[in-house]
């Protein structure tokens, strides 16, 4: 442990929320706090720690108020409340020779719901229910049951994982990509990324889970889209970029696919003007389909250990060694 204390910045909510806990971990150091207006408790620079919680990606300007510190003294380490690190945020620490630590599935159980939730509102015909309901309409409409179908996890890591356990429970047949084969009871068949266009073609819904590298950047394009049965859904959890959105919206627009939900997009906030918008069969929502209470403190508990691991001079866990594409997405920050 170093002679002097540790010096660790959070923002006032984490320390409303488990300032006692914070204390207990790390009793000795000096805690610095970041405000909703961007306004520092003490002075910020020579950080031994920072954690960038889930409050901070929609304090626009805490955010400004963090990003300026890097440029004059980077914390030591940072971790985050994400699984994904392609923001140039996070290249930049590491660039510095800062360490950042990720908090790898810790949204899995949320997203995989979200998934179900428009998987079910597509299959049931939620929204055409609810036209006939405010026109007072007794017209019985055609749903699909899932059990038979087939799910497409293209990217199977632990989002995947989880969309796999639900589509186990409603009798799915689930496909994944990866480049490894799982071992995981759950999946019936692995596919190798060079084969993604066979399971899209085998696919009665599709989620993207994957990171956003130089591989997956427009991974899902007109090629792609074209492989897709006319009745497929597709479900996008990944980021933004990972899809071709100007493909997307041709292949929606003509009908070559079914429907689309998008949680991300590839510059986030999505613009008013943005055609996505306009398009009867795409569904968008701002990026939170992980934004459970609960999920406030799991993301915390990385950042627990991380700082017990830093108190005790032990490594760190998580550590992320390289980020292979920058996002300029504010979204995953």
């Amino acid at each position: 442990m170093a002679d002097s204390p540790l010096r660790i910045g959070v923002t006032t909510e984490l320390n409303e929320r488990a300032g006692v806990r914070l204390r207990e971990i790390a009793p000795a150091a000096e805690i610095v706090l970041l405000d909703r207006r961007g306004d520092w408790s003490a002075d910020p620079t020579n950080l031994d720690g920072f954690f960038f919680s889930e409050d901070l990606y929609y304090l626009q300007k805490s955010v400004e108020s963090f990003v300026e510190l890097l440029d004059a003294s980077p914390p030591n380490w940072m971790q985050t409340a994400s699984t994904g690190v392609d923001h140039s945020v996070y290249a930049s620490l590491l660039e510095s020779g800062s360490i950042v630590t990720n908090a790898p599935g810790v949204h899995a159980g949320p997203i995989a719901e979200y998934v179900f939730a428009y998987i079910l509102n597509h299959a049931k015909q939620l929204p055409e229910h609810a036209v006939n309901h405010a026109e007072r309409a007794w017209a019985p409409l055609e749903s699909v049951e899932l059990a038979g179908q087939t799910l497409g996890i293209v990217g199977y890591g632990g989002i995947g994982e989880a969309c796999a356990r639900l589509a186990r429970a409603f009798g799915m047949r689930t496909l994944a990509t990866k480049r490894r084969q799982p071992d995981d009871a759950n999946l019936d068949q692995h596919f190798p990324p060079d084969r993604l266009h066979e399971l899209l073609a085998a696919s009665d819904y599709v989620v993207l889970c994957c990171p956003l590298t130089d591989e997956t950047l427009d991974l899902i394009d007109a090629e792609a889209l074209a492989a897709m049965q006319p009745h497929a859904l597709l479900i996008n959890v990944a980021r933004g970029r990972v899809v071709d959105v100007d493909a997307l919206a041709d292949a929606l627009e003509s009908g070559s696919i079914a429907a689309a939900v998008l949680d991300v997009a590839p510059l986030e906030p999505l613009t008013a003007d943005s055609p996505l918008w306009d398009l009867p069969n795409c569904r968008i929502t701002p990026h939170d389909s992980c934004h459970v209470d609960s999920s406030y403190m799991r993301t915390a508990e990385y950042f627990f250990t991380n700082l017990a691991h830093l108190a005790n001079a032990e490594p760190l866990e998580w550590v992320v060694t390289d980020i292979e594409l920058s996002d300029p997405s504010i979204g995953d920050v």
